[in-house]
């Protein structure tokens, strides 16, 4: 096998179907299978997982590190990709993804990302995110985004899987710098939810996001005290 997918989920049956049915259609002679790690949904998730998705995992306790790991757990591929239920990937996604990963130099990788909300100030985020990640990418402190994401499985492993802190990709992106490069591909976009934004506001998330990052960087008590958000809040819809 030379590609598995791996999508969490609790709750998303409004996304699910679309994001899977994306995977789907991929434009590739590889072979991949898609794998839905979810968190004891109660909503229509697991039969619309079991429709098309090749496995289907329900994990015992909930959070999105641990849904990512046990799919994993569970995955042949020789390549790891994670994709959120809110996110919905090109056609070429999976042959970009596998083709970089064939740089044994390399050790993680995201692709840029657009809104599937256009609002103006939507729009202003996205292109400011894309420039700052490509730019961080290039001086050789890429990022790994939690929504799209691929790594090879030996690597992970290495790395010790996302761990359990309140942005785990964040956590897991250092790991990987310390084992290679980290790359931000500029293409393909891929396009994701922009829910937590329009429901917070832009200013609200910047600052969760800042809390949140602090916190899973520095690891201290006394940074976790003073913190306004101690973990990550799901958002559906």
């Amino acid at each position: 096998m030379d590609v598995s997918v791996i999508v969490p989920t609790l709750n998303e049956q409004k996304h699910l179907e679309k994001c899977l049915k994306a995977l789907r259609a991929q434009r590739t002679k590889l072979s991949y299978e898609i794998i839905v790690s979810d968190g004891q949904s109660t909503d229509r998730t697991l039969q619309i997982a079991r429709k098309l998705a090749d496995k289907t995992i329900v994990v015992k306790k909930r959070g999105i590190w641990l849904g990512r790991n046990t799919g994993a757990k569970a995955a042949k591929g020789e390549v790891l990709v994670f994709v959120d239920a809110d996110t919905f990937v090109p056609p070429n996604y999976l042959e970009a993804m596998h083709a970089v990963l064939q740089d044994k130099k390399i050790s993680g990788a995201s692709c840029a990302f657009k809104f599937d909300d256009r609002a103006p100030a939507l729009r202003a985020v996205e292109e400011l995110s894309n420039a700052y990640l490509l730019a961080q990418g290039l001086r050789g402190k890429g990022e790994i985004l939690g929504f799209n994401n691929a790594v090879r499985k030996g690597t992970f492993k290495h790395a010790g899987g996302f761990p359990n802190k309140p942005m785990e990709d964040r956590a897991l992106g250092r790991k990987l710098r310390k084992l290679g490069r980290v790359v931000y591909l500029p293409e393909p976009k891929i396009i994701t939810s922009a829910r937590r934004l329009s429901k917070g506001g832009i200013l609200r998330s910047a600052a969760y996001y800042a809390n949140l990052s602090l916190i899973t960087d520095l690891a201290s008590e006394q940074v976790k005290r003073f913190s306004v958000y101690q973990k990550y809040l799901p958002v559906r819809g």
